[in-house]
């Protein structure tokens, strides 16, 4: 029996996942690989923010590069003469936002908590809100409003915000780059929505860690001695878990939803973060926290909903 038969026969073969849920789960996924970075981060010796977001890109760019000269196609995307001068600057954009993003939210990690950490570098899905109907034309509705304020305000009492008064030098320090980090983060969501359809997920992450290495090669290469063998591991899943694994899927699922609900769905990565913290660093979570936590959850079905 053909395949043809087989569909006729059993029409519910054909199913398949909505073009909004593959979008919101590939995204989902992604964030659940950015929540791992605390443990890749805070695993390295005597390396600095810059040094680290150095040898992730580094790292990251070869199974990138593998994977898109294995098909005729991506040979041909990878030399980008396709696209227009304007959109060769926001791909420039789009890597200087994963530079910049990466390296303050790294040093987050290192100087404060990582719930304090993922709160404030998801403050981005507010700066998302405000400026995608500038820069990608997409109206905001009642319930993109409502999903962002709902994941702030759950992001909020995970980490009990009240006590960033009481901060050291270090937390300040920590908690002022955290706060970058999330406004780099929103360009990443804009910048490589912009360029969804015209550009496929893998050669944006590709050609985005290439502007990374570029940007940092003079301060990543000047790293102490003594540390690269005991770094690797962790570099090694830096580049490839928490780099092109994650940045491919949420560009990819940019292709299926809009900027302000994929912003607002990787919410799901401080929740993962939160448990990651407790599990691997002690940091215990509140019953605030609990309800923060499924508070979240709520707002990335309220941005589904969307």
């Amino acid at each position: 029996m053909d395949s043809e038969s087989i569909q006729q026969k059993y029409p519910e073969k054909q199913s398949r996942l909505s073009p909004h849920l593959k979008g919101l789960l590939m995204t989902l996924a992604g964030a659940f690989c950015f929540a791992l970075v605390p443990i890749w981060v805070r695993s390295i010796e005597a390396y600095s923010s810059l040094s680290i977001v150095f040898y992730r890109g580094l790292i990251g760019v070869i199974p990138l590069f593998l994977w898109i000269i294995y098909t005729p196609r991506g040979r041909r995307d990878i030399t980008l003469r396709q696209l227009t001068s304007r959109q060769r600057l926001v791909l420039l954009a789009v890597g200087i936002s994963m530079c910049g993003t990466a390296t303050t939210y790294y040093i987050a990690i290192m100087k404060t908590s990582v719930a304090k950490a993922v709160l404030l570098h998801y403050t981005a899905p507010i700066y998302v809100a405000i400026f995608s109907p500038l820069i990608l034309k997409e109206k905001n509705t009642f319930l993109t409003w409502l999903a962002v304020g709902a994941g702030f305000f759950g992001t909020a009492l995970i980490c009990e915000p009240a006590g960033l008064l009481k901060a050291e030098t270090d937390e300040l320090i920590g908690i002022i780059s955290a706060l970058f980090s999330g406004l780099f983060l929103s360009g990443v969501f804009l910048f490589g929505r912009f360029l969804a359809g015209d550009l496929p997920s893998r050669i944006r992450t590709f050609w985005g860690s290439v502007i990374v290495v570029l940007i940092l090669l003079p301060f990543g290469i000047l790293v102490p001695a003594g540390h690269f063998w005991h770094n690797l591991p962790f570099l090694l899943m830096l580049g490839t878990v928490s780099l092109a694994l994650p940045y491919t899927l949420f560009f990819k699922g940019q292709n299926y939803i809009s900027a302000q609900v994929a912003s607002v769905t990787a919410l799901f990565e401080p929740v993962c973060g939160i448990g990651i913290g407790f599990l691997f660093f002690a940091e215990k979570l509140t019953p605030a926290g609990f309800m923060g936590a499924g508070i979240v959850l709520l707002s990335i079905y309220i941005a589904g909903r969307r």
